[in-house]
């Protein structure tokens, strides 16, 4: 089965092969390191050999805070820990939401001793859980001197704290869901006619592309301003986990030719803008809402092909002449076998109101990319 990692990183080493069989429960597979880390100084030796049971002759763990002091610390799944301390996002939320301080206490009646959320209830209505709650807000004094708090007392926690919790419990495939919808919100998105745009870049490949969406975001800057952004154009480069920005020189006046070769030099070079630009041209999927610039990203997408009204409406025509057992109509038939033409979505992700004009003046000019001056 595939194993998903939760973090992003560097894969220093593969301790459980592809095909590998009988690989015991809680045996570490692969060692991942930070982005950045001095993979030279990692042990992979002692990681490989590494067991998740403390060693007998650890220092013992420092006495815990009072109970009324501290609300429990979020449990998390994690490599090396038996099926009863697997604890869902549900689980884990419902212990630190009722702050319970005993979890250990908690009888799981799930596969191998699993602790389920009915457990967790259970535990609770039985009066088994040390609870320490935070402790309710006092009535206003007579005098205008404001309370003072009660010693030992919790501070509640606010509806933040409890937000960052839910957060940090989802599933990565739930936050990265979240994140596609945060990038959906803040985009704007418009079709190009893909055969034209294809004739221009006949010759450049993906760099030529690069260069177009470069050259028209440019000129369409000279027309739409977006507020309080920089000015000029840059690409995304390889920078790990947030992407790095390279400027261009004078994109609204050199060609598409040179764009196309200044591209694939600063994109080999690596080398980071001193100042942001007001647009950045980017590959589909680069960015997510944690690691986008300050600046509008403009993103080419790959041709596909155009969903046109009549091709929807012969569709529709076939189905419902399915369903109704009554024989083909010719004009739908060849409206079907009829080959659809290709569009190029073209994404502008950016909070600017002046977001839309600026995707509509750069969708005219790549449809027509004659006027870019290849």
């Amino acid at each position: 089965m595939d194993v998903e990692a939760q973090e992003d990183g560097v894969l220093v080493k593969i301790l459980a092969p592809e095909g590998a069989q009988n690989v015991a429960v809680n045996t570490a597979i692969a060692i991942v390191a930070e982005e950045g880390d001095d993979l030279g100084s990692i042990d992979v030796a002692a990681l490989s050999g590494s067991t998740t049971a403390p060693a007998a002759d650890a220092a013992p763990a420092p006495a815990a805070a009072a109970p009324a002091q501290s609300a429990p610390a979020p449990l998390h799944a994690g490599s090396g820990r038996s099926a009863r301390e697997l604890l869902s996002p549900a689980v884990a939320f419902a212990i630190h939401s009722q702050y319970i301080t005993n979890p250990g206490d908690i009888r799981g009646s799930g596969p191998n001793g699993r602790i389920l959320k009915g457990d967790v209830i259970e535990f609770v209505k039985a009066g088994r859980a040390a609870i320490s709650a935070p402790a309710a807000p006092a009535p206003a004094p007579a005098a205008s001197r404001p309370a003072a708090s009660k010693p030992g007392a919790a501070a509640p926690r606010s509806a933040d704290a409890e937000t960052a919790f839910l957060v940090q419990a989802l599933e990565p495939s739930v936050l990265r869901q979240l994140a596609a919808q945060e990038l959906a919100r803040r985009t704007t998105t418009v079709q190009v006619p893909a055969e034209p745009l294809a004739r221009a870049a006949k010759t450049g490949g993906a760099a030529a592309v690069d260069a177009l969406a470069v050259r028209a975001a440019a000129l369409a800057l000279l027309q739409v301003q977006l507020g309080g952004a920089g000015a000029g154009v840059g690409v995304a480069v390889d920078g790990g986990r947030a992407p790095a920005v390279a400027a261009l020189s004078a994109a609204a006046s050199a060609s598409v030719h040179d764009l196309a070769a200044e591209i694939k030099s600063v994109r080999a070079a690596g080398q980071a803008a001193g100042s942001m630009p007001a647009v950045v041209v980017a590959p589909e999927g680069l960015f997510t809402p944690a690691t986008l610039p300050a600046a509008a990203v403009v993103v080419v997408g790959q041709p596909r092909p155009a969903v046109s009204a009549a091709a929807a409406a012969a569709a529709l025509d076939g189905a419902l002449e399915a369903l109704t057992g009554t024989a083909k109509r010719p004009a739908a038939a060849t409206a079907a076998t009829k080959r659809p033409a290709q569009v190029v979505d073209v994404h502008v992700i950016s909070t600017s109101p002046a977001a839309p004009a600026l995707a509509g003046r750069i969708k005219s000019l790549l449809s027509s990319p004659e006027l870019l001056g290849l």
